[in-house]
């Protein structure tokens, strides 16, 4: 039974009764119908935030994949819908084209590909080259290309060729390994072993220069770092060294005895000429000497022959000297002049009365 019904059964007091629930209804139902529109309204607020909100990420995401940043040191060529487009962004910040534009980098600065035996810090790297020489020794090559990509062919690059990684790889990698198996065989195992390095180094230099030119790449330097022999022909040369080095030896100690046999020559040819040089010296002081006393002699002669009295003169005062030990008196007489050895003569003995 509805309110109403029940209302109308009992009189007066019935009738308040359903004014009060109809009061009571009338406020529920607008209590009711301002919570809608409450609810609807807040739903339509979050709802334009979201789009807000998707749209603000939206831009910047388009905003960061249209502006492109390049590093010094590197370029970047545009590509759309895989067709390189011969742009080239150069190093700061560029612009492109959002969801259409990618890019391709290539670094402008060194790399290094080198050959070694275990990883290096070069930016790429592989095994020693295998080949033999001019008679056939077998040698493995370990050598450096220093190189950087020419920034004005890129687009020749990499339309060509394609990425740094496929550059390096059919163009370095290849020519270089082909020249050094080619190169070495020119040359014999001696001459490597123990020659010229740089010799083969320049050559190297000059071939692969040209040959990287045309693809883009710029060789900066070329450095032959180490030919490595097998252990037998490395033993076979040492051994042929220490023989080397014996037949060296002898024929050193064979130049040391010739040289002290000459020298000793020499020494007594010295030796004898000294005595020689003494002997004409000896002999020619002597004559001077000879000559010096003959003449004085001869001078005395004169003066003694002039002047007679100088000799008895000298004889008396040797009489009276007696430290003067004369032994010969000469005694005046007519004609030649006597000489008395005055030591034999002696006096008579007295005979006895």
């Amino acid at each position: 039974m509805s309110r109403r019904g029940r209302t109308s059964l009992g009189g007066h007091s019935g009738n308040e009764n359903a004014d009060n629930d109809f009061d009571l209804q009338f406020i529920e139902q607008l209590f009711e119908g301002g919570g809608k529109k409450s609810m609807d309204r807040q739903a339509r607020l979050g709802c334009t935030a979201a789009v807000i909100a998707v749209v603000v990420i939206a831009v910047v995401i388009t905003g960061s994949l249209a502006y492109t940043p390049v590093e010094y040191g590197t370029v970047k060529l545009v590509v759309r819908f895989g067709k390189v487009t011969g742009r080239v962004l150069q190093p700061g910040l560029n612009w492109r084209t959002p969801f259409v534009d990618s890019v391709i980098r290539y670094r402008t600065q060194e790399i290094v590909y080198e050959t070694a035996d275990v990883a290096t810090t070069a930016d790429y790297y592989d095994v020693p080259t295998d080949t033999t020489t001019a008679d056939g020794q077998q040698i493995k090559l370990k050598f450096s290309v220093r190189f950087h990509i020419d920034p004005t062919k890129v687009v020749g690059i990499a339309n060509h060729l394609g990425d740094e990684a496929a550059v390096v790889s059919k163009v370095v990698k290849f020519h270089a390994r082909i020249l050094a198996r080619n190169i070495p065989k020119q040359y014999k195992a001696a001459d490597l072993y123990a020659g010229d390095i740089l010799q083969v180094q320049e050559q190297f230099r000059g071939e692969l220069e040209p040959l990287l030119s045309k693809d883009g790449v710029i060789l900066d330097d070329f450095g032959l770092r180490q030919i490595t022999f097998e252990e037998d022909y490395i033993q076979a040369v040492e051994q042929k060294q220490i023989e080397a080095e014996k037949i060296i030896a002898e024929q050193y100690k064979r130049d040391q005895a010739t040289f002290q046999a000459e020298a000793a020559v020499e020494l007594a040819k010295g030796e004898a000429n000294s005595t020689i040089e003494w002997a004409r010296g000896e002999a020619q002081r002597k004559k001077i000497v000879a000559e010096a006393e003959a003449e004085a002699i001869r001078l005395k002669g004169q003066v003694l022959a002039q002047y007679p009295q100088i000799m008895q003169f000298e004889f008396i005062q040797g009489l009276a000297d007696p430290n003067a030990n004369v032994r010969w008196g000469i005694l005046p007489s007519e004609g030649v002049l006597p000489f008395l050895d005055l030591t034999q003569l002696t006096m008579p003995e007295e005979s006895s009365p």
